[in-house]
């Protein structure tokens, strides 16, 4: 499976200052952090360099000869090549009419001098992360928009452009809810950075007039201490969500066969729908053995996983019911075995026969295509070569029996490492 991580070491910064001591400043302080910083002394020159260099995050003086910081901005957000790079205006003007025309020109911060180190480093690792992520979801977007037009055209060959478009259903009802999802961290992180910038000012007004005490001083560093922390484990929480669900669909877009944890596979994704489940009362469980390492289609996993239980989602359970969803694999007799249950209202036994039938649905308010359990029995058997079958629980609820053949999961892997001997 792609396992990405997002670093922002070594990210580019261009500083536009008239004045060199704060260069001196800003160079120390950024090039502590690991970051590479170039720098304008004119917005004439900023243009040109940013433009030249295209810089990953641009530090930004207000108050310029010339060409003011101001309306620098709104020229680079002119310019298609650098018009999403985000701008911080470094200013000692701190009206809110200033701050105002700052946003409105294009900027998404500010910083007030005299600059702190630890304020620095907070907001520029803060937008640096958000741009990374940002372009990791356009990467996203891109590897699918990609992938899709490669499936259309296998499909149009192959006549099956229904099949592959509910697949590509369910990824972009998973991608909606994700960029719900990722929305909540975003705003508290946001919100953490801003209170912190606002106490930030306070106690730089305190200590130019020196009415500050050791108490304030006291209560800004706590303030601040758990400002920086909540930004930090909540970007922390946005980059495991979108590491998990970039794994989830890049499996599910990729026909590879590799080598891969079932566990570790299962509990990514577990992880994708967690925004899907937030909007019901049910909850799922996973109990997985340990260590079961299986050499086949980490997306068949994924693509047969997740419609079963949005099958049961879907299906399973009453309104008012608080649901559980339990999915469990180990092997028994030879045989990988993965049980996809649920604690809901079960179905009919006169239906069990026809839930795998193309096209047929007991869902009659038309959200239901007839097509997932369709989908998920002919990746078990022709894809896997294996086996499933849909029964009712004793105590209620139904479940899901798959069973893989461990030859078919482990035999071709054994094989490619004799080759290679």
């Amino acid at each position: 499976m792609v396992r990405t991580s997002i670093s922002i070491k070594s990210s580019k910064i261009l500083v536009v200052d008239d004045t060199p001591a704060n260069l001196d400043l800003f160079s120390q302080i950024l090039e502590s952090e690991g970051y590479q910083v170039s720098f304008a002394t004119n917005g004439k020159d900023a243009l040109k360099l940013a433009s030249l260099d295209k810089p990953d995050l641009i530090l930004l003086d207000i108050m310029m000869p010339d060409i003011d910081g101001i309306e620098t901005c709104r020229q680079m957000k002119q310019l298609r090549d650098i018009r999403e790079v985000p701008v911080i205006f470094i200013t000692a003007k701190t009206d809110r009419k200033d701050v105002v025309e700052g946003f409105s020109a294009g900027a998404v911060d500010f910083i007030t001098k005299p600059v702190h180190h630890e304020e620095v480093c907070a907001r520029v690792r803060c937008h640096l992360q958000l741009q990374a992520l940002i372009k990791l979801r356009d990467e996203l977007i891109l590897m699918l928009c990609q992938h899709n037009e490669r499936i259309e055209a296998l499909v149009e060959e192959q006549g099956q452009k229904l099949l592959q478009t509910e697949k590509l259903a369910a990824i972009g009802d998973m991608v909606g809810e994700f960029t719900h999802e990722i929305n909540t961290p975003v705003g508290i992180a946001v919100t953490a950075l801003s209170y912190m910038a606002e106490q930030t000012e306070r106690i730089t007004k305190s200590f130019n007039e020196n009415t500050l005490n050791k108490e304030d001083f006291s209560d800004f560093l706590s303030a601040s201490s758990d400002s920086v922390g909540i930004a930090n484990n909540n970007l922390k929480r946005m980059l495991s969500l979108i590491q998990s669900f970039k794994r989830v669909t890049i499996d599910q877009c990729s026909d590879e066969r590799m080598l891969f944890d079932l566990g570790t596979c299962l509990s990514d994704i577990i992880a994708s729908m967690q925004p899907k489940l937030k909007h019901t009362k049910h909850k799922i469980v996973l109990d997985c053995a340990d260590d079961i390492l299986i050499y086949s289609y980490p997306g068949v996993f994924a693509q047969i996983i997740i419609n079963v239980i949005s099958n049961s989602l879907l299906h399973g359970f009453d309104d008012t019911k608080k649901g559980e969803i339990r999915l469990t694999s180990c092997f028994e007799e030879g045989a990988l075995v993965v049980l996809i249950s649920d604690n809901g209202k079960g179905v009919k036994d006169s239906l069990l026969d026809k839930i795998f039938d193309k096209f047929y649905t007991s869902d009659r308010e038309g959200e239901g295509s007839g097509l997932g359990l369709h989908i998920v029995k002919g990746l078990v058997m022709d894809t896997l070569g294996g086996s499933i079958i849909c029964r009712n629980i004793l105590h209620g609820g139904c479940e899901f029996k798959i069973v893989i053949p461990a030859d078919n999961l482990i035999e071709s892997y054994l094989e490619k490492k004799e080759k290679v001997k």
